[in-house]
């Protein structure tokens, strides 16, 4: 009786947890979201929630010993890759060729992609002036550093905590929401949009391979991918 008494009080223990970990990391993204982007909006915000979004799942995988459960692993990595970089591809062509092809699609699939470009155009980078070569190389950092922040958070963290206690699909749909709503405040309804099914996307590719690297790379080379095109084709 006494091992069955343990089984049963050591349960409720972890459901708890789970509970408090995940509700800690909405309140997070309600503080981060509602309060410091709306409030406080310009380049310097953002890479600050950028950074915390980076260190809160990395504090979880510390605390609760549980890297894997962010998708911190390196199984299958070359197949990891491989693929992501076929599903990167076949999004991309779809993305940007509406853009190009149906200029009137840009109102909705446009996002903070096309204001980035507009601003290397001008030989600016959010507040920044110089060269193109120095501006390039400040945009790839800087979008490689959102990247890892953003599906380091919403997939990493919130979707597979989020997913302990419902389908992965209402996981991927819930934090892919979430998302949307961040870049609502950045770049308004096509902001809202392409958050939405970049998210969507990301959130498959967690739930195929439960390895960070998927979602971080398809973000970051799909983006990279829709600001070339608006600078060389588009603009």
């Amino acid at each position: 009786m006494l091992s069955d008494n343990k089984i049963y009080t050591v349960q409720p223990e972890r459901m708890a947890k789970k509970i408090l970990w995940l509700s800690t990391g909405l309140v997070i993204w309600a503080v981060t979201v509602f309060t410091l982007t709306r409030i406080f909006e310009n380049p310097m915000v953002a890479m600050g929630i950028t950074i915390v979004w980076i260190l809160f799942p990395l504090f979880y995988a510390i605390i609760a010993r549980d890297k894997a459960g962010i998708g911190l692993t390196r199984v299958n990595l070359g197949r990891v890759i491989a693929e992501t970089i076929l599903v990167t591809v076949i999004y991309s062509l779809v993305r940007n060729g509406l853009i190009i092809f149906l200029p009137a699609s840009g109102d909705f699939l446009a996002a903070s992609a096309i204001q980035v470009a507009e601003l290397l155009k001008q030989g600016q980078f959010g507040n920044l002036t110089g060269s193109p070569e120095r501006l390039f190389s400040l945009m790839f950092f800087f979008t490689f550093l959102a990247a890892v922040g953003n599906e380091l958070y919403y997939r990493g963290f919130l979707f597979t905590r989020i997913k302990q206690h419902t389908h992965w699909m209402v996981a991927a749909f819930s934090s892919a929401v979430l998302f949307g709503a961040y870049h609502y405040f950045n770049s308004g309804l096509s902001g809202a949009i392409m958050g939405v099914l970049v998210s969507l996307v990301s959130g498959w590719l967690m739930q195929r391979h439960n390895n960070i690297i998927a979602p971080v790379l398809f973000h970051y080379l799909q983006y990279i991918a829709s600001i070339l095109v608006f600078y060389f084709i588009v603009l």
